[in-house]
């Protein structure tokens, strides 16, 4: 009798047909089987699956978790063969994302977020008249960094005190402001501030002793059920479980030790890939970098610049400030400029002038152009001149005039001078040609992230525009006054506070718009530590002194501008995530959310 062999290669089940005609290729039932992929050479053929293997890891022998830890999530990176693990153990008070490896058949713990720690003081430090402010506590046996798990931003939630009237309730605000390492110790000294209204918990307690409980607000935050959606793109993993604002995480920005006992921390790295710290083993405050991972790092909605750069005008190149940008750069003189012959004096003679009111604003080194009459207005042409002179030397505090020493370098024929008989010259700073002469530019600037990606726009700034002298000729129709005299602007402001500032911004664009246009442009990109990210802002010009809390400066001298941006950007102002959404799904690398909620209830206060 022959063999009948039949394929399975259509992959198509046939519930219609009878069992005795189905065509070649389908089949009428089946259970779990593969076709179109086979573990073997048989490609076609209907197989059984594989069945589930359980793994032992023999990895996290540091890690003692509860009875009541579980698993809300998991998702396969079939690209790098590996699979993530949520971890929830409240007993612990702990939640972790584990990654595990199939090729190495490891597992280790990606984030580790501890939101609760109970610590022993080990020695009190009391304050101004008996009142504790800090206490100590091992350092754990580390000098090299913090593994006690306390960290600025945790706050009391149970402790013993000196004074019964005062209960854990009001230590709620009792925040970790500071941790020090004692010298000669093995113990950090933890500083403690009162962030209520009243600031009273310092006054009626002298004495912290024994058992302290401190929480941090939770992370990963992750809920007591499965979570409902997880995609993983590259090294990022998204996921939303609809009880918290979706979230993301780079995983190549993480730094976790591998006994999966110590809080994780958030990893930024400059343009050079070289991680940006101001860690110091000794010392732990609000400024840590890498920074204690908290919920601001994973929320898929980002911080966007909330307030317009601010702008420092001024109407001279070198950058002459003066309130409203506006130096003094017309004056006059009285003197002879003809020799006994009533011939124009030398190129090269050096002369000792005295200046009239108004006090102008010139520097030695300036270029200064002479000339009788019509007075120079600012805007006009200013290449009619008589005498065009070099100023060495500039007094503007004499009495009674401000006095000068020019030396002069081209003159014309003064025909019609009368030797002896001084004239009236008016002076004007020599110059070149305005920035944006016929616009009204406006200034902005948006944050880089390190993932690339980039925030929504901060609001544009005031137009940078200083009018001239109002000058309105009929004949021509229009104020000729009315072109902007701007030649030197310093857009500051653009670098908040360290305290404010998101820890993964690596860079900061600064952009141009023109009054009449929706095209933005990018002026300069300036990256961490270059010299306009710390340069000082518009407090220089203040009494501020070294407290200002922005920073950040750039000096345009040029109309110069880079390529535009995407023309949806400035449709962009703030960025459309939903509060919470119960299932997501990545179409063609966009992130897509469904069943969710957005926007808030306005309720009467």
């Amino acid at each position: 009798m022959p063999e009948l062999k039949r394929g399975f290669g259509a992959a198509k089940m046939n519930k219609d047909a009878d069992e005795r005609t189905i065509p070649n290729g389908e089949y009428r039932e089946a259970l779990n089987i593969q076709i179109t992929t086979s573990d073997e050479s048989d490609v076609g053929t209907l197989q059984t699956l594989l069945g589930n293997t359980k793994i032992e890891f023999n990895t996290l022998t540091t890690l003692q978790f509860s009875n009541s830890a579980k698993c809300v999530g998991t998702i396969a990176d079939e690209q790098k063969n590996r699979i993530f693990y949520y971890v929830k153990d409240d007993v612990n008070f702990t939640d972790y994302i584990f990654e595990y490896n199939l090729q190495s058949n490891q597992i280790v713990p990606l984030v580790v977020d501890k939101y609760r720690v109970t610590v022993n003081t080990s020695s009190l430090t009391t304050g101004p008249s008996g009142t504790v402010r800090t206490f100590k506590i091992s350092d754990l046996g580390s000098t090299t960094e913090n593994i006690t798990n306390v960290r600025p931003g945790m706050k009391i939630i149970q402790a013993s005190f000196d004074n019964g009237s005062v209960t854990v309730s009001s230590a709620n605000n009792i925040k970790v402001v500071n941790m020090k390492r004692v010298a000669n110790t093995s113990e950090f000294e933890v500083l403690l501030d009162d962030f209520s209204d009243n600031a009273s918990f310092f006054n009626a307690v002298s004495n912290i002793s024994g058992q302290i409980i401190l929480e941090a607000p939770k992370a990963l935050n992750l809920p007591d059920r499965l979570i409902t959606g997880i995609n993983v793109l590259d090294d990022t993993l998204f996921w939303t479980d609809g009880e918290s604002e979706p979230k993301y995480l780079d995983v190549t920005c993480i730094k976790t030790d591998p006994s999966g006992t110590i809080h994780s921390k958030y990893i930024v790295k400059d343009k050079d890939d070289n991680i940006i710290t101001d860690a110091q083993p000794n010392s732990i405050d609000f400024r840590e970098n890498p920074d204690y991972i908290k919920e601001e790092h994973l929320t898929v909605i980002k911080k966007s610049p909330l307030y317009p750069p601010t702008l420092l005008m001024s109407n001279t190149s070198s950058f002459r400030f003066a309130p409203g940008g506006l130096s003094e750069l017309k004056s006059s003189i009285d003197d002879v400029f003809v020799d006994n012959n009533d011939n124009p004096l030398e190129i090269g003679t050096i002369k000792n002038i005295e200046f009239q009111s108004p006090t102008p604003d010139y520097e030695v080194g300036d270029v200064l152009l002479l000339r009788r009459e019509p007075d120079f207005e600012g805007n006009e042409d200013l290449s009619n001149f008589e005498i065009q002179a070099e100023l060495l030397e500039f007094n503007p505090s004499a009495s009674p005039s401000p006095t000068g020493k020019i030396k002069i370098t081209f003159i014309k024929d003064m025909l019609g001078h009368v030797f002896s008989a001084s004239e009236v010259f008016n002076t004007m700073l020599k110059q070149e040609k305005p920035l944006y002469e016929f616009k009204f530019p406006r200034f902005a600037f948006r944050y880089k992230y390190q993932n690339s990606q980039y925030s929504p726009i901060s609001p544009f700034s005031e137009p940078a525009f200083i009018p001239g002298i109002f000058n309105y000729k009929p004949k021509d129709g229009f104020n000729i006054g009315m072109v902007n005299n701007l030649r030197s602007l310093y857009v500051m402001d653009f670098v908040p506070d360290s305290d404010t500032l998101p820890r993964d911004v690596v860079a900061v664009d600064i952009l141009y718009k023109e009054s009449d246009t929706n095209v933005i442009y990018i002026v300069q990109t300036i990256e961490y530590e270059d010299e306009e990210w710390d340069a000082r802002g518009s407090d220089i010009n203040t009494n501020a002194g070294n407290f200002a809390r922005t920073k950040g400066a750039l000096l345009i001298t040029s109309e110069m501008l880079k390529s535009a941006i995407e023309s949806n950007q400035i449709l962009r102002p703030w960025d459309n995530v939903p509060r919470t959404a119960k299932s997501q799904e990545l179409v063609g690398n966009r992130l897509v959310y469904a069943n969710y909620k957005q926007n808030y209830n306005l309720r009467d206060i």
